[in-house]
Formats: C-alpha cells, structure tokens, sequence
C-alpha cells in the first residue's frame, strides 16, 4: 500500500495539455480495477484512487474529482446517471458507497464507472480513444463481462464538461501477467513464482518464461480480512466504544503510521494491528502459501506485489519465505497492462 494516501494520487509523466486538446491517435491504457484501489496507467500519468462509487439522484452543483455524468452509449442501465468515484465518494456518503469488494461482481459492476472516474484526473479531452488492457483475478468466470462493460462508445460529462469515450480492449488478462511483463527484466521469470496480496483477493501465479503455468487464488486471503480484525478487535472497541470505520484503518495502514481519521490525534490502532496480522497471515495467507510448495524448490524468483505486500511489517514477514517485494509492488500490474496495450497498439 502507498505510503501516501489522497483522494486520487496522480503521477504526472508529461506536462498537461490544453483544454481544448483532443486525443484523435490511439490512447493505450493499462487499467487495474482491484478491489480496493483503480490503478490506472497511460502516457499522460498513473493514477490511483480508491475502489468507491457513488451515486446522485441528481445532477450535483459542484463537479468534484471523480464526477461523471453518463449521457448516452453503449451502457444503457447507466444512461441518465451520474456518480462520484473515488475518496470523494466516500466523503459523500461513508456507509452509502458501492465498494467492488461488496460484491463478487463488483469488478464488472463497476469498472467502467471507475475508469471514467479516473479519467476525470487526467487533462480534459473532448474525445479519448483508448486501447485499454485490463485484468481480472479469473479470467475465465469474469473476462467477457468485463470486456462488455467496458467496450464502445459512452457520452459522458467529465467534471461537467461533455466528452466521447471510446474504448477498445487490446486484451483482458488474468492478474499477476502485467506483473510478468513489468519485471521480465529484473527478475529471472525463467520459473518464477508469484504472490498477489490484494485487498479482497490474494492469488498465486507461476510463470515460465511470459508463460502462466500454474494459477491458484483465495477469495477470503485479501486485506479485508485484516482489515475487518482490527476494525472488530477488542482494543479499537474499547476505545471507539464500537467496531471502527473500514476506509479509516485502510487510509491509516496506507499511511503506516496506523491513525484513524483526523479526530483521534492522540490514539492510534497499532495495538490492534499488532495482533491482529500475524493471525491473519496463519489463517489466511500461510495455507495459501503452503499450497503451492511444491513450486518452490526450483523456483528461480519468489516475488510479491500488491497493496498486501506493503503493509507494515510485512516485507520482513515475507523475507523470512524467501519473497521479495519489488519497488513501486502496487503499480507493477497496471505498469506492465500499459506496456501491453503500448505493443498491441504498434507504439513499441
């Protein structure tokens, strides 16, 4: 998880165009709808924002980050809405957010109200046209619903100001591959191993080459389930005199020094924490890990990425496998998604 934690991160990677600027060539994108943040990566910058929508009965007055408002298109059960994305969903209603990991669909219930969302960061454009590589954690159950949501043309108002999104899918591909093709180069993936510790899922991936051999993933093994320990754990309790706010021990893990929100400067749920993660990591993550053991004798690299493998402490946990976590582990998929939709769309 990002040490830094804000409404919508963006790492700017060229200087902003003017307004009035029109995308006209092929956008490639490399798109990471996890089920706790939106990774989204592409030549104008990376954003990252948290995995909330929520919905207006109206128009809002004010177009804050995140705001989009879906005119006509492709999607019909959205025409007519309008939404807000991201922290400031939260904001607008903390128990009212649509969160992708309430729901085993959540990922193609929301994923495109998530990517025009993220959209909204990024300078305004009358008319994009993406080349869109995207990934699910099984492919199999969820790549062609994800490719129905997203796909074609959607008349939108970003922030307020009427854009057509276009989107074509070079290729959805199952988690962990834009990993493989972000670190091809710094890792031996000559029989790599590797671990995805996300917020609702965690998933194990072996590569040979570019090549996924074996896959396995635990739906109950994600962060969530640390995060819903110490929300309920008996010190948070005490103090807050009832189980904590889910977003607030999420935003206070990102930021690593384990605060809750910005009214209990002199409390914090490092306790809580404390206890509650070696737990999970028994319960949760070593069987998963045990479960593919068998691999990891001849593995010629151990790695892991995802916001799970940031959290306090556990980078040491993880040495003591034999894993690495690699630099920027959060961003790695979304990376590597972008450097596949960059090849597909004949721009390397």
């Amino acid at each position: 998880m990002n040490a830094t934690f804000s409404p919508t991160i963006t790492r700017s990677t060229q200087a902003n165009l003017p307004e009035s600027a029109s995308v006209s060539h092929v956008m490639p994108i490399g798109l990471d709808v996890g089920n706790g943040a939106v990774k989204l990566y592409s030549s104008m910058g990376q954003t990252l924002m948290e995995s909330y929508v929520h919905y207006l009965p109206e128009r809002a007055t004010h177009a804050n980050l995140g705001y989009v408002e879906y005119l006509s298109g492709e999607r019909t059960d959205l025409a007519g809405k309008q939404w807000i994305g991201g922290l400031n969903a939260y904001f607008q209603s903390p128990s009212g957010v649509y969160r992708v990991t309430d729901s085993n669909d959540g990922k193609t219930e929301l994923c495109l109200q998530l990517l025009l969302s993220a959209l909204t960061s990024l300078p305004y454009h009358k008319d994009w046209t993406l080349n869109l590589c995207a990934s699910v954690h099984d492919g199999k159950v969820f790549g062609k619903a994800i490719r129905a949501a997203l796909e074609g043309v959607h008349h939108v108002r970003l922030l307020g100001k009427e854009s057509t999104v276009t989107v074509t899918i070079g290729k959805i591909l199952e988690e962990g591959s834009g990993v493989a093709y972000a670190l091809r180069n710094e890792f031996d993936f000559t029989n790599a191993l590797l671990f995805d510790l996300g917020n609702g899922t965690s998933i194990v991936s072996a590569f040979n080459g570019l090549q996924m051999t074996y896959r396995d993933y635990a739906p109950d093994a994600g962060v969530e389930k640390l995060i819903d320990a110490i929300a309920t754990s008996d010190s948070v309790r005490q103090h807050l005199k009832r189980p904590s706010d889910r977003h607030l021990i999420r935003a206070g893990l990102e930021k690593g020094d384990f605060s809750y929100g910005t009214q209990h400067s002199d409390w914090n749920f490092k306790q809580a924490y404390i206890e509650a993660l070696p737990r999970w990591f028994e319960q949760g993550l070593k069987p998963f890990v045990k479960a593919a053991s068998t691999r990891v004798p001849a593995a010629t690299s151990i790695i892991a990425v995802g916001g799970g493998s940031l959290l306090p402490g556990m980078a040491g946990l993880l040495a003591r496998k034999g894993i690495t976590v690699p630099t920027d582990a959060r961003w790695l998929n979304a990376k590597g998604l972008y450097q596949i939709a960059l090849r597909l769309s004949g721009e390397v």
